[in-house]
């Protein structure tokens, strides 16, 4: 069990900060404080302004206030565009590895490639892991099928950072508490970090993504009957589709939930981008299934919003207007858990 301190600098909140609240939320190891200087002097919960999620957890200026909790872990729990390490960290990170901790980083930049940053890190017997780093193994896409009796369930959305990733962790628990082999598997940096496994599915050479994906999901049918997979990007984005595709034909899902932020008009960072009604966006989801197995029975069997900045009842009736919408069993997993989803999914894929 590590003891992980986060390096938030700057973008602790809820969406720019997805990977440090993944980490807080699901990562079995424990997390013993948060670096942020603008939130310095709260905890957790005062800084993201929520009444139990992270209380206690301190949140502190620097890695020197950070070192008085003994962390063996610095995690860098931001994601920036362009997956950059910001300048002004570095002197942080160096400080973090003169102090025996360990690194771990799901930067686009690797840092155990920065010659500095890895003889620090050799010198006090600290390790760096760059979780985007791809597998030194690469595969074209084979087509197999999986085991049968097996279920693999693909996270599909309309943008980036719709809530994929928590869909498929609470999916996977709650089909643990049914008593249902079950299993993530994770293909972004945060999911990775969390569960120990994946692949970092935006690193990966396009023409070995659905080879690398299969190639995991075949390894997870044959030890589990239901195989949670961590979507990415989205089919209608102008930046990410190659990355979601790849993991449609790649993951070859059985079923898919679908992930839709509440409000959104158009994609993030792309005003001329709008977002089509949702039924046609789960509609060329279906779709790009069918391009390679035209009678396949896969289709989208529920949503999940996110409902950030509603109360609960503001939730439950977008959750409802969706519901009316779709004609497909909607909820907010993070306010409301999985169990709906999980009943739409045994009833499609008894």
């Amino acid at each position: 069990m590590r003891r992980i301190v986060i390096m938030a600098e700057g973008s602790f909140e809820w969406h720019h900060g997805k990977t440090a609240t993944g980490i807080i939320r699901y990562s079995q190891d424990t997390v013993v404080a948060v670096i942020d200087s603008a939130h310095a002097g709260m905890d957790v919960s005062q800084a993201l302004n929520h009444p139990t999620f992270g209380k206690g957890i301190p949140v502190v200026r620097d890695i020197h206030e950070a070192l008085r909790y003994r962390p063996d872990t610095l995690l860098i729990g931001i994601a920036p565009r362009g997956g950059a390490l910001p300048p002004e960290w570095r002197w942080q990170l160096l400080t973090a590895l003169e102090a025996g901790l360990s690194l771990v980083s799901g930067l686009h930049v690797f840092l155990s490639d920065d010659a500095e940053l890895r003889a620090v890190a050799e010198r006090h017997g600290a390790t760096i892991w760059d979780v985007r780093r791809p597998p030194a193994q690469q595969r074209v896409a084979l087509f197999t099928p999986h085991r049968p009796g097996s279920h693999t369930i693909l996270m599909v959305g309309s943008d980036c950072a719709t809530g994929k990733m928590t869909v498929a962790i609470e999916l996977d628990r709650e089909a643990r508490r049914r008593g249902l082999n079950s299993v993530f598997a994770a293909t972004g940096q945060t999911g990775m970090m969390i569960s120990n496994d994946g692949i970092p599915a935006d690193r990966i050479i396009v023409d070995f993504l659905a080879g690398l994906v299969e190639e995991m999901v075949l390894r997870f049918t044959e030890q589990h009957d239901w195989v949670f997979v961590e979507g990415q990007g989205a089919l209608n984005h102008p930046g990410y589709s190659p990355v979601t595709l790849g993991l449609i034909h790649g993951s070859m899902p059985d079923a898919m939930i679908f992930s839709h932020k509440v409000g959104a008009k158009t994609i993030e960072g792309y005003p001329n981008s709008p977002l089509p009604p949702l039924n046609r966006l789960i509609q060329i989801n279906e779709e790009a299934v069918r391009w390679l197995r035209p009678d396949s029975p896969c289709k989208v069997v529920g949503i999940a919003l996110v409902t950030h900045g509603l109360n609960d009842d503001e939730a439950r009736a977008a959750i409802q207007q969706v519901e009316e919408e779709t004609g497909l069993p909607t909820t907010d997993v993070w306010r409301f858990g999985a169990d709906v989803l999980m009943d739409a999914l045994l009833r499609y894929c008894p």
